[in-house]
């Protein structure tokens, strides 16, 4: 797959699918040789063709011993004089190509241009679009803004009331303090006398003086924030402030830009634009029209090429068969100049007796009728009357033989064309019934798309069958371009019209889920759980979603190392036990 360098992202897609596992042989090694370190699924191709799998060898062409030499000289003899003729053929089909693909190139160029000119009024409308959502988001904005500036402020300023209510709350609490401690300091003074109650006084003043100061310089640090706190509001206050001048500017800006821009501006603009997309979307499906029907002409095309292919084959046995009665001819030629020169005779004196008219089978019949003469001369027979009306009787009893010969051979010659007739009649009925059928099972399976089968001749006993399947959304020319997935589909839809067509009583089916995702494969248990209405299908699979369907499970487990065994679920059984 790597030395495929120049491919589209959905031919890419498909040679990869194609080409993993397969590998180019180096030119002058052994394929056979170099197929024994392959794995399962890989495979080696060399420049001429073949390719060695790690069990199979398949050469390209014609590569045994039957073919001798003097076949090939006459096949490349034909070839020689088949070949002007080919090439005449081949130069028509290649103009007719060449045309064909100028025309779909222009086409292509046509609708290239179309859609880039779609493209470009696409996208200017769409940034107008955008620019016109742009602004009046902004302006959505900016008065969400101002409503959120307004709330905030009145905010702060409730909380700025609150926080100077804890100053001047703070502030008499510690102006009570402050008495306190003058109180305690008189007392001290007027209780010096007594020592030992001073004391005691004292020290529990000091721890009362100890804790009003902490008190005090908790409040003083306390204070200290709230003046901080007060501080930063006021910061905040201005910055919103700020933010707000800010957000009027942009506001009278976008007011200004709407203004400038009138509404019926840009609508005139985006109906000329919706306009300019109807059109070019016209002409692309008028495009696309002209693509669909330069296809259906090189289907068409493709098809005569191969129904030439097919005449061509019984003009090759014919010839073929002629020169093989040349060469017998030509031999008995030689024999007879044999003969001539063994019996002593002239062939020139011989041939002013000879009827020029006559040819060499009269020759020959001459022959054998003189050597009978002869012979039934030999000797004098007496009875020779007797023989004669014996014989007589024979030739008439012979000839009644013959006759009736002949009427049976009439008679079996009439009923072969009328089986014939039946057969064709019966065959095309079959075959439209079988085209329907696989037609409406590929529809059901993929959701929608188109298939069918085409007979390649006109006589429909002897000619072969081609599959065309189109899924839904694709364009594909030949049915290799699907998917494994779409594969396994397509042949899923042609076996089971053919069950639909004549139903057997059970169908086996070993993994044909496998290359299926999870919407395919329901798509494939509805169609089974339809079907098996009429017919019992039996299928190893490890898909879960195909297995909820089966009626009976049979699985192999290994409960013990190399020992295995069989186990069968029956699912409403299973059932029943579990309710």
């Amino acid at each position: 797959a790597s030395t495929v360098t120049d491919a589209s992202t959905e031919l890419k897609i498909i040679l990869d699918d194609w080409l993993t596992g397969s590998y180019l042989l180096p030119d002058g090694e052994d394929g056979i040789k170099a197929s024994k370190v392959l794995a399962l699924g890989e495979r080696l191709v060399n420049q001429h063709g073949d390719v060695f799998s790690r069990s199979s060898v398949v050469y390209h062409g014609e590569n045994t011993s039957l073919h001798g030499v003097i076949e090939r000289q006459q096949r490349l003899a034909y070839l020689q004089k088949s070949l002007p003729d080919f090439k005449s053929a081949v130069f028509n089909t290649a103009e007719a190509l060449n045309s064909a693909e100028g025309a779909l190139s222009e086409v292509r160029a046509r609708q290239q241009t179309e859609s880039d000119k779609l493209k470009g009024a696409m996208q200017v409308l769409s940034q107008e679009q955008l620019e016109a959502s742009k602004l009046e988001q902004l302006r959505q904005t900016a008065i969400l803004r101002e409503k959120n500036l307004k709330s905030d402020s009145e905010a702060v300023k409730t909380r700025h009331a609150k926080l100077l209510e804890n100053i001047k709350q703070k502030e008499s609490d510690l102006l009570g303090i402050s008495v306190q401690i003058s109180q305690l300091e008189l007392t001290k003074i007027l209780d010096l006398n007594v020592r030992k109650e001073a004391e005691e006084g004292r020290q529990s003043l000091s721890d009362a003086v100890a804790k009003s100061e902490k008190f005090h310089q908790e409040i003083y640090f306390e204070k200290k924030i709230i003046n901080n706190n007060i501080n930063n509001l006021f910061n905040k206050i201005n910055v919103v402030d700020e933010e707000k001048i800010g957000f009027s500017l942009r506001k009278l800006e976008a007011e200004q830009t709407l203004d400038a821009t009138p509404m019926e501006t840009l609508r005139a603009n985006l109906s000329e634009a919706v306009t300019s997309k109807q059109l070019r979307e016209v002409a692309l499906f008028e495009a696309r029209n002209l693509m669909e029907s330069k296809d259906t002409e090189l289907k068409a095309l493709d098809q005569v090429r191969l129904q030439h292919e097919q005449k061509l084959s019984p003009l090759r046995d014919n010839l073929e068969k002629s020169r093989l009665t040349e060469q017998e001819a030509r031999i008995y030629f030689e024999q007879c100049q044999i003969s001539l020169q063994d019996n002593g005779a002239d062939e020139q004196s011989l041939l002013p007796n000879l009827d020029q008219k006559a040819d060499a089978s009269f020759f020959a019949d001459m022959t054998n009728q003189l050597e009978r003469k002869i012979e039934r001369l030999g000797a004098v027979n007496l009875a020779a009357i007797q023989e004669l009306e014996s014989e007589t009787e024979r030739k008439s009893y012979l000839d009644n033989q013959v006759q009736d010969l002949i009427k049976a051979s009439e008679t079996l010659e009439d009923a072969i064309n009328k089986i014939d007739r039946e057969t064709r009649d019966k065959l095309m009925e079959t075959f439209n019934e079988a085209n329907q059928h696989f037609g409406e099972l590929f529809s059901t399976l993929f959701g929608g798309g188109q298939a069918k089968l085409e007979l390649l001749g006109e006589e429909i006993l002897d000619t072969g069958l081609q599959v065309f399947a189109q899924p839904p959304g694709k364009k594909n020319t030949t049915i290799q371009l699907l998917s494994g997935g779409e594969k396994a589909l397509t042949a899923i839809a042609l076996v089971f019209a053919l069950f639909r067509l004549n139903p057997a009583p059970f169908c086996l089916m070993d993994e044909v889920d496998a290359s299926l995702d999870d919407s395919n494969t329901e798509r494939f248990c509805a169609m089974v759980k339809k079907m098996s209405e009429r017919t019992q299908f039996l299928f190893v699979s490890h898909n879960k979603i195909t297995m909820e369907i089966a009626q009976q499970l049979i699985g192999v487990t290994m409960q013990e190392s190399g020992v295995s065994r069989i186990v069968d679920v029956d699912i409403a059984a299973a059932m029943q036990m579990k309710a």
